[in-house]
């Protein structure tokens, strides 16, 4: 009897353990190449965690511990600067790292590590967030050169995603007819709300780049983007806000440092009384 006890209670600490292991963490992401995701339950292929050179040996550095963290490449090395809850400022030599996985609002999503550039842990509190300059010098590190232009789609729910648009025409339907634009001559379009009543559907607007506005609805039930990421998408319309054709392959920087308001759930510091075990 007491060894059926014995052993319904580790039985029991090993579940809660594993349960604890793989609690969903949810975080606000930015690529190297521009592209801001929302991503849920995410990982590095399974991991939430690092290991990380720590007193001449090495740690384990726990997700759940960080609000936000940032990958650098110094010489052969990646590191990571991360921001703890508790509001203080370390950077990592990372051991053993792999891919990043999750889940995105167009289903299974992945990411190579070199290819990560922020993460920020986000819970169900959004707030603004300061984005923090690197203190330690970085070297570029992207495999491969990056165009000078590029489309940028904008979601309903806040993501922005960098690549090329695959579609060549895009057509409206106007109160005169019917108007077809090659993409090249397109500055920007968005999209209005499709889910309303016809009396309060909102219209599609198509801006041209010499300067036409034109008001209907515009031929695109989706859209497929190809991501610099190398990751091919296709979007239904109501998940998209609007779609830039042209614009500068840099601005990912600067709209992360303009409109990222996101923030990491609030948590008790008492939990970082050990912070790397």
């Amino acid at each position: 009897m007491k060894n059926i006890k014995f052993s319904s209670f580790f039985t029991i600490i090993f579940i809660l353990t594993l349960i604890n292991n793989t609690l969903a963490l949810n975080a606000r992401v930015e690529t190297v190449d521009g592209e801001i995701l929302t991503i849920k339950d995410f990982s590095m292929e399974g991991k939430q965690y690092f290991y990380v050179d720590w007193k001449g040996g090495t740690s384990t550095l726990d997700w759940k511990e960080i609000d936000s963290f940032e990958i650098m490449r110094i010489d052969q090395n990646y590191w990571v600067k991360v921001l703890l809850l508790n509001g203080k400022k370390d950077s990592f030599k990372v051991r053993q790292f792999s891919s990043f996985r999750g889940k995105s609002d167009f289903g299974q999503w992945s990411i190579p590590f070199e290819k990560m550039k922020k993460v920020f842990f986000i819970g169900d509190t959004i707030k603004e967030k300061k984005i923090e300059e690197p203190s330690i010098k970085e070297t570029s590190f992207l495999p491969h050169s990056t165009p000078k232009e590029v489309d940028k789609v904008t979601m309903k729910n806040g993501d922005i995603l960098f690549g090329n648009i695959s579609a060549e025409i895009i057509s409206i339907r106007t109160n005169y007819g019917t108007l077809s634009f090659k993409k090249e001559n397109i500055s920007r379009f968005s999209l209005g709300t499709s889910e309303r009543t016809q009396k309060e559907k909102e219209p599609d607007i198509l801006y041209s780049k010499y300067g036409d506005k034109l008001t209907g609805t515009i031929y695109a039930p989706y859209i497929k983007i190809f991501l610099l990421t190398g990751i091919n998408l296709s979007i239904i319309r109501e998940h998209i806000k609007e779609v830039e054709f042209g614009v500068m392959a840099d601005s990912g920087e600067k709209l992360l440092q303009e409109k990222l308001t996101e923030s990491a759930p609030q948590k008790s510091n008492d939990s970082m009384n050990k912070k790397i075990q």
